[in-house]
């Protein structure tokens, strides 16, 4: 026994020091997954333990995670390198078309969502076809695919586009009488694709007095994307401990999600509503072509659980957020940037008009508001112009995988299960390794065959803006069907002149490759 407190006091501290040494030591022993690639070159500022936490820290905070990826990407010439987060598995970079075909389609069932990604959008995605694999997944990819089909996308681009891209032409008339007067052009894209997702995903009308409540539906998404990024890229206790006291990005995410899902809730009744009411009044039409996302979902549920079983809200506005998430912001993001490149490259919005002048001239000329799905099929160089915005700015600027068992990459990796892989697409569309020494000019002449004046086929590991094999995009001809036709539309049109000098916009840390600091524009009618 202790005869007296001097004697004690330095107990507590000895075993203080030996509980962190032996932590430390822990921390110190590289995990199996660590050891298998500890080969793999680091980006410089990697320490002991800490790996690249601290230096990961400040890329997020300068927002430039893309651009830091490309240059290490450049740095080893597209070859595998590794990036260690302190309690993390470690995480493979890959950027060539083989090692992205590898991963999406070839070795697919050796990969599997990444762990730290559901985990990280679990509070906003749910259990949403992004975060989810398995007999769920399938199910609703399943559900979803018969939105796409060739008889409902024509529908929809004859009937529901149109409709919508006249509302939205009418608020672009109304910003051109006032002369000196910027718009947000961002939000009226914003609210013109949530427009036709209303009509196509929930199958109601978006209602003008709800325009101020969408919008802030919009700006709440969109900070839950980018607190998904930062969930991601930090440790997982930080933010776990910001959630469970409430404080910070994590209490903001809290209060964007009750308004979000305060939406969803409000257009799945209403859309059910609508649905109950028209098979009442035996509503005329071909339904196949007026089905949405609900009553599909709605349909399948009876099929699996029969005609008269209940269904879990929460499930359908699980279902519902990714979709919602994908279908408004893909087009209004591509647009956006498109944009910005025919501000900054003039003779690329010359040479648009002069196709559309000579292929569509009834709507040059006025007399046709807005081309059909079968004019725009004419229009080869404004679908190059639009693949190549895609190709240096896609709308998902990296994807990640994790390895679902051991397996050895055709580039000779070898990832123990657990190991994180990341397809930074943003990078690919800029390699020269992979574009040739002009990856990094915005050329749309690159996408079209001289011989044939057809768009050339590339690879979708190449031009992996739509992802790859039994993951790629649902939506893909549908969104590029929408972007055809808005954008030969309004640049039949209108003038868009940005604010600023174009070169000076830049992208947003976010799930999605969204402009920083919106897209305020001036906007004349062509003469």
């Amino acid at each position: 026994m202790f005869s007296n407190v001097e004697e004690l006091w330095p107990w507590p501290t000895l075993v203080a020091v030996v509980c962190l040494a032996f932590i430390l030591g822990y921390l110190a022993i590289p995990s199996v997954q660590a050891r298998a690639v500890m080969h793999l070159p680091k980006p410089p500022g990697y320490l002991p333990i800490l790996g690249n936490t601290l230096l990961v820290a400040r890329v997020q905070l300068s927002g430039r995670f893309h651009d830091w990826a490309l240059s290490n990407c450049r740095k080893y010439n597209g070859k595998p390198w590794c990036m260690h987060i302190l309690g993390k598995a470690p995480t493979v970079f890959v950027c060539t078309p083989e090692a992205f075909e590898d991963v999406q389609k070839t070795q697919y069932d050796a990969f599997g969502k990444n762990p730290l990604f559901v985990e990280a959008a679990a509070d906003v995605l749910g259990q949403g076809v992004f975060a989810i694999s398995g007999p769920l997944w399938h199910r609703q990819r399943k559900t979803a695919s018969r939105l796409f089909t060739a008889q409902m996308i024509q529908h929809n681009m004859d009937v529901v586009v149109p409709e919508k891209c006249i509302r939205l032409m009418k608020r672009l008339n109304l910003a051109a009488e006032r002369e000196n007067t910027v718009v947000s052009l961002k939000w009226m894209l914003d609210l013109f694709t949530m427009d036709v997702f209303c009509k196509v995903g929930f199958g109601i009308r978006m209602q003008g007095i709800e325009r101020q409540k969408i919008i802030n539906m919009l700006e709440a998404l969109q900070r839950s994307s980018a607190r998904i990024v930062g969930r991601i890229l930090e440790p997982s206790w930080c933010w776990m401990l910001r959630r469970y006291l409430n404080i910070g990005a994590e209490r903001q995410l809290a209060t964007d999600m009750k308004r979000v899902n305060g939406m969803l809730y409000g257009f799945i009744e209403r859309s059910i509503q609508d649905k109950a009411k028209r098979d009442r009044n035996g509503a005329n039409g071909n339904t196949k072509c007026r089905m949405d996302l609900i009553s599909l979902y709605l349909e399948q549920h009876a099929v699996d659980n029969g005609k008269d079983a209940s269904f879990y809200p929460k499930k359908l506005r699980d279902f519902l957020v990714s979709f919602l998430a994908a279908g408004q912001d893909t087009t209004a993001t591509s647009m956006s940037w498109f944009v910005v490149m025919i501000n900054r490259y003039p003779k690329v919005l010359e040479k648009v008009r002069m196709e559309i002048q000579e292929k569509l001239p009834d709507l040059a000329s006025g007399k046709e508001q807005v081309p059909s799905l079968d004019d725009t099929h004419q229009l080869v160089y404004l679908k190059a112009a639009i693949k190549e915005t895609l190709r240096l700015f896609p709308v998902a600027p990296i994807s990640g995988r994790t390895a679902v068992r051991d397996v050895t990459m055709s580039n000779g990796v070898f990832l123990v299960k657990g190991t994180s892989v990341h397809m930074p697409h943003y990078t690919m569309g800029r390699m020269k390794s992979v574009w040739g020494p002009g990856a990094e000019e915005f050329k749309p002449e690159r996408w079209i065959d001289p011989a044939t004046g057809k768009i050339v086929a590339v690879s979708a590991f190449k031009f992996s803006a739509f992802y790859g094999g039994p993951h790629a995009c649902l939506g893909m001809k549908f969104a590029m069907s929408e972007i055809k036709i808005t954008l030969a539309a309004l640049l039949s049109r209108y003038n868009f002149k940005t604010s600023k000098d174009p070169f000076d916009y830049t992208y947003r840390m976010a799930l999605s490759l969204r402009i920083d600091v919106g897209l305020d524009v001036a906007v004349t009618r062509l003469e």
